[in-house]
């Protein structure tokens, strides 16, 4: 080969990967002027209202809108772009990205965007990449629980803390007693196997997060941040959790503890209620406990005893007079008040529970937390229920005779618990939190 014909090669080579390149951003131009003009006239986005309910005399309060329409038009053009790049929006602010990802999501629900998923995707990533790499975390908590806000099932978290009051300040107006709390996503001086905000997240059943709910916001899974922790103190199989019922509990009492009236309220508080009930109905609780004489702990955590076994468990007295068992959904609970005064964890069930409170009022779930008290005759009920739905699926038939509380009590164990419950009165929800433990003589 002469050095005409390789220069001359290397000439077409260069010239045809020239015309490939300009037909490749003459068909991105294309797409972009198409999508465009599939898209015309439709508007930018908006900040969407705090809440939906408004207060008496007021109007739905919207936050003021942290994007100029200037600078919508120039950063909004990139959702037309066949491929978003990260080097494109690295150096967008939160309220800008937020704006993108929303604006993405507006246009493809109105007209297909392509390359929807995978723009998507890129900017999703970012996000969460974010929320990952902060330092802080200013997450809204309801006063009447004194944990996170949660509202159909969604925590608010921000990464700007004016942010975080400004709409604290609002749901005031809602007479919802918001604060705002600041978590560190990873505290000063952890270590890898210590718990950050979203591992505490886990083990009260929030999943669902809403980031800058007020502005231009993003819903997420916690899942996506960190990946559900180990259960403190042992592992998963050893230890309940319980964030289903936890969430529960956290739905009831924020509603119960919200000063308003509005239609069918009693009624959304019983199926609260009964929801809460159904699942404490089929959980597993740590019992703080002391014993004197024979005692087998199996490997699945379960404490076998004597006959002539005495179990002292400790008691928490409330100011009315009523004496209650101290029970706890996790060791996460459980620690903050045992686990270090001589006293183990044993594991039961609701129905083994019922045992241990003939001669007290009933159980106090989480007294250092939620404080959920349920009493004796609430338990019987919700235990009765979950005995007759279970016979009744195994012999397809209702019982013949009612059991009396005696009975029910005796006959307590583990297996009788799983099952559907029916919708019973609301269990009374103490305002005397953190009642004294009572650590005397109380022999079973």
């Amino acid at each position: 080969m002469g050095f005409l014909d390789l220069f001359g090669g290397k000439k077409k080579e260069a010239e045809a990967q020239k015309e490939a390149q300009e037909k490749k951003e003459a068909e991105a131009k294309s797409l972009v002027e198409r999508q465009k003009a599939s898209h015309e006239g439709l508007g930018w986005p908006k900040p969407m209202p705090i809440s939906r309910i408004k207060t008496e005399g007021s109007s739905v309060e919207v936050m003021d809108d942290p994007i100029s329409e200037e600078r919508k038009e120039e950063i909004g053009q990139m959702i037309f772009e066949e491929k978003i790049s990260y080097e494109t929006i690295r150096f967008l602010s939160l309220p800008e990205l937020l704006f993108v990802l929303t604006a993405l999501e507006y246009y493809n629900s109105k007209e297909k965007l392509e390359n929807f998923s995978e723009n998507h995707r890129t900017l999703y990533n970012e996000l969460l990449g974010r929320i990952r790499n902060a330092e802080n975390i200013y997450c809204l908590y309801d006063a009447a629980t004194s944990y996170p806000f949660v509202d159909n099932g969604f925590a608010y978290i921000y990464l700007e803390k004016d942010l975080a009051e400004k709409v604290s300040e609002a749901y005031r107006r809602q007479y919802r007693k918001i604060d705002v709390k600041e978590c560190p996503a990873h505290p000063e001086g952890a270590g890898a196997e210590s718990k950050g905000f979203f591992d505490f997240l886990y083990y009260l059943g929030i999943e669902k997060i809403v980031i800058d709910n007020g502005r231009y916001k993003a819903r997420f899974s916690r899942s996506e941040i960190v990946a559900p922790p180990s259960v403190i103190g042992g592992d998963d199989k050893m230890n309940p959790v319980n964030p289903a019922l936890r969430l529960a509990m956290l739905d009831f009492l924020s509603e119960l503890r919200w000063p308003v009236k509005y239609e069918k309220r009693n009624e959304n508080l019983a199926q609260k209620n009964g929801k809460m009930m159904t699942l404490a109905a089929s959980a597993k609780f740590i019992v703080p406990l002391q014993y004197e004489g024979k005692a087998d702990f199996t490997p699945d955590g379960k404490v076998k005893f004597d006959a002539s076994t005495k179990l002292r468990f400790p008691i928490m007295k409330l100011k009315n007079g009523m004496v209650m068992l101290p029970v706890f959904t996790d060791g996460f609970e459980f620690g903050k008040r045992f686990g270090k005064d001589g006293f183990q964890g044993g594991i039961f069930g609701f129905g083994e529970i019922l045992r241990f409170i003939q001669d007290k009022d009933g159980i106090a779930i989480n007294p250092m937390g939620e404080n959920i008290l349920v009493q004796k005759d609430n338990m019987a009920m919700v235990y009765a229920s979950s005995m007759a739905s279970n016979k009744s699926k195994i012999l397809n038939t209702a019982p013949k005779k009612p059991m009396s509380q005696a009975d029910m009590i005796k006959r307590a164990s583990a297996e009788d618990v799983a099952g559907k419950i029916i919708q019973m009165p609301l269990p009374k929800a103490s305002e005397d939190k953190k009642e004294d433990a009572d650590e005397g003589n109380d022999n079973n």
